[in-house]
């Protein structure tokens, strides 16, 4: 140990004890028991049972280690079994070391987990919300009032640092990794409703069965079993039950027994001892009482999570909700806005599903959620105190059971609150997992909901602590062991994950040979992204021969949203459409529609990748001299006893595909740190695709030669070009674009020319090979 290495603020103003492990009956492994100096044991949570640094350097010897109290702001965060045995870090770990840079790390007593020390003096830990030991993670968190521990030190520095102020990093570690699963809170059985006025709550309950025990509580009299709290507590039971858990009615009414004192209005957690005892009765009681019946059994069948509730509503009085066509589409639109929205540009309607907002085709789900409000005003009706009101109401929305009535409803629901598509997908940094959502520049992961309008779910889990070494070892291999072409092959499926587009560019994974992992990999990935990644016809980015502006661009249009593009493998005669892909790869509008649909504008999300063994034409050299143009070569050719028939399906198992995700996720980190810039095998396999489509310039190194005597016309050397271009198959530029280009290695000059003729434009300095003199 090298305790000396422990930093100034620490051995100056910390408190320590010593420590020895210790068998304990029970438990696998020996415990770590704190000392004081004078051999009694230490008290955790006692300052006083601590001492200084120096005091307790002198006697550890004796010990099996050193320990700080987390007493004066001191605070620390224990990583378990974090230290590969290559010395790297696990990813969990690298995340967290990251966002606490600056901040002392050392080495755990058995060097392979990590201490962080740090201080938060002024934190409230809410151990409700948040782990203090996430043991399916191995993280624990030391701070004062919410942790009874010491933190063993080491002085065996991981990363140099200071103790410094990090509450809002702790604040961003628990938001990532130490949250609670959300539990769902059970619906009561009864809403808070009373159906009875304060005489009529009094009447009944001195006429029950049990009025024997209200009467005496009511009076004053305190059970011989029972405390005055306890007793206070049993009668609001009873009016709970008569008062249907109103705890305004309920404490209205405590007040005028016999048990009301002067401590019902105290102050106690931020509230009082009355509010405390009135909401402790209500949950208690899991009935209540109903002019009715049970009211719960009847609408179970009929709830539909995320509505608004008709007890709020009242769509009985309220006007916006008038017994007819208009109030009757109103109370559809607010019942169910949360989760249900009309999309104009898409002609349907949209329904949230608990993780993600889906097109509901032919108004199947919306439909269905009709029926479930028609049955829940029914039962709603049943429940109206006056007799008159109570059977209007229920004569009106019987009306709601017709099939034509529920069409006419959902048909005017539609412009109550309707949804752009530009709405959908907007926060192009959140990424939609199977198990909740995660900030991808923030780290934190947290439950879905409707209110972030995403319409994709990725096909993945995400699991911070996940791994997939045969992934890494898979990359490295069709990297051929380039770790600058794999870092960069990382980072651009990083950027994938997101919405982001600031880069501008595509990716073209080259390998003129096969079986050399392209395919492998991108398979792979659309699997990860699930709904985000979409894959494409070549012919969506190629040019063509006849584009109507009219014509339902559906091809494009499937792509909102999206965020991984795969086109797989295109035909070797494919010419890319320079201004097609100037707009996907920017951050332009683009407008598309689907067959039958509005047209709608939407900005790309979309990264596109095209593997294939063919380099596809370019036509207009700015497309590459813009830099839009990544080609990631795939130089391995796998021999047929080197291929592993099983690899997909290894990749394909959900643990890896988390362990995968989290590969890509260190990429994005890796991209936001040092950029994109491209490896110097990217540059060179770019800058000769970039020479290979430089048509013009191929011409003249093929059918032109430098001569201070010569000149040529433009229109002679044009029509020259334009044969070239059809011996080869590529599409000529026109005439305007070709002397741009003639322009631009030599010069063009109106005059006349030397051998006659009227005034035209000449190429000087340049000598047209013609007949087979090109051929020599």
């Amino acid at each position: 140990m090298q305790y000396d290495n422990l930093p100034k603020a620490l051995r100056e103003n910390g408190k320590f004890c010593v420590w020895r492990f210790e068998e304990r009956q029970g438990q696998d492994r020996p415990a770590k028991v704190p000392y004081q100096i004078n051999g009694r044991k230490a008290q955790p949570n006692n300052e006083r049972t601590f001492t200084n640094y120096i005091t307790a350097v002198e006697v550890v010897n004796r010990y099996d280690g050193l320990g700080i109290g987390i007493f004066k702001g001191f605070s620390a965060i224990d990583i378990d079994h974090c230290i590969n045995e290559d010395g790297t870090l696990s990813p969990l770990s690298k995340a967290i070391v990251d966002l606490f840079e600056d901040c002392y790390i050392e080495k755990s007593p058995s060097g392979r987990g990590l201490r962080i020390l740090f201080k938060a003096s002024v934190f409230k830990y809410d151990t409700a919300k948040y782990y203090i030991n996430n043991i399916n993670i191995g993280v624990e968190v030391y701070v004062y009032s919410a942790t009874k521990k010491f933190v063993s030190v080491t002085g065996n520095v991981f990363r140099d640092g200071e103790i410094i102020e990090a509450a809002d990093k702790l604040q961003l570690l628990l938001d990532r990794f130490m949250l609670r699963p959300v539990k769902k809170k059970s619906k009561s059985q009864n809403p808070a409703i009373s159906y009875l006025s304060d005489e009529e709550v009094l009447s009944r309950t001195k006429a029950a069965k049990n009025r024997e025990e209200f009467i005496k509580l009511w009076e004053g009299e305190i059970p011989e079993d029972k405390s005055h709290s306890e007793a206070d507590l049993a009668l609001c039971a009873h009016l709970a039950f008569w008062c249907g858990k109103d705890t305004t009615q309920m404490d209205r009414l405590f007040r005028q027994s016999g048990l009301y004192r002067e401590k019902w209005d105290r102050v106690q957690s931020g509230t009082t001892y009355g509010q405390i005892t009135l909401e402790k009765a209500a949950e208690s009681v899991s009935e209540t009482y109903s002019p009715i019946g049970r009211r719960s059994q009847i609408e179970s069948d009929f709830e539909v999570s995320g509505c608004k509730p008709l007890e709020e509503m009242k769509p009985h009085r309220d006007p916006r909700y008038g017994w007819n066509d208009i109030g009757n589409s109103n109370l559809f639109a607010d019942h169910y806005k949360a989760i249900a929205r009309y999309v104009p540009e898409r002609r349907q309607w949209f329904v949230y599903d608990g993780k993600a907002w889906r097109g509901d085709t032919g108004n199947l789900k919306v439909m269905n959620l009709c029926k479930k409000l028609a049955n829940k005003l029914m039962v709603y009706a049943l429940f109206i105190e006056e007799e008159l009101l109570r059977k209007q109401y229920i004569e009106f929305i019987s009306k709601w059971q017709t099939r034509r009535q529920r069409e006419i409803i959902l048909k005017d629901a539609q412009d109550v609150h309707p949804l752009s598509a530009s709405a959908f997908d907007a926060d192009i940094y959140l990424l939609n997992c199977q198990n909740g959502t995660l900030n991808l520049q923030t780290g934190v992961f947290r439950e879905h909901r409707a209110e972030d309008f995403i319409t994709k779910i990725a096909g993945v889990h995400y699991d911070p602590s996940a791994k997939c070494p045969r992934w890494e070892r898979f990359i490295d291999e069709v990297m051929s062991g380039d770790r600058e072409k794999a870092e960069f092959f990382q980072k651009s499926l990083g950027y994938a994950l997101t919405g982001d587009t600031r880069h501008e560019a595509m990716f073209i994974l080259f390998g003129a040979t096969t079986r050399n992992g392209k395919g492998t990999s991108m398979e792979t990935f659309l699997r990860i992204c699930g709904d985000y990644g979409r894959t494409c016809r070549p012919e969506t980015i190629g040019m063509k021969q006849n584009n109507s502006g009219s014509a339902p661009s559906e091809d494009v249009a499937r792509l909102a949203g999206a965020r991984f593009v795969n086109i797989s493998e295109p035909d070797k005669r494919l010419t890319l459409s320079a201004a097609l892909l100037k707009t996907l790869t920017g951050s332009d509008t683009v407008n598309a529609r689907f067959l039958h649909e509005n047209s709608f504008d939407f900005k790309p999300q979309f990264k596109i990748f095209t593997n294939t063994n063919y380099l596809p034409t370019v036509t207009d050299l700015t497309l590459l001299t813009s830099g839009r143009v990544k080609i990631i070569p795939f130089e391995r050719h796998f021999d047929e006893f080197e291929r592993d028939l099983g690899l997909k399906d290894e990749f394909f198992q959900q643990e890896n595909l988390s362990g995968i995700l989290n590969w890509a996720l260190e990429g994005y980190a890796k991209l936001r740190r040092s950029g994109l810039d491209m490896p110097q095998s990217v540059k060179d396999a770019t800058f000769a695709y970039h020479r290979e489509n430089d048509k013009v310039g191929l011409f003249i190194e093929e059918r032109l030669v430098e001569d201070g005597s010569c000149e040529e016309r433009t229109s002679d050397i044009y029509y020259a070009y334009q044969s070239w271009c059809r011996e080869n198959g590529y599409f000529p530029e026109n005439a305007r674009n070709f002397k741009t280009a003639l322009a631009n290695v030599g010069e063009i000059m109106r005059k006349r020319p030397r051998n006659g003729g009227e005034k035209t434009t000449v190429f000087i300095g340049y000598k047209l090979l013609r007949g087979t003199e090109f051929l020599e």
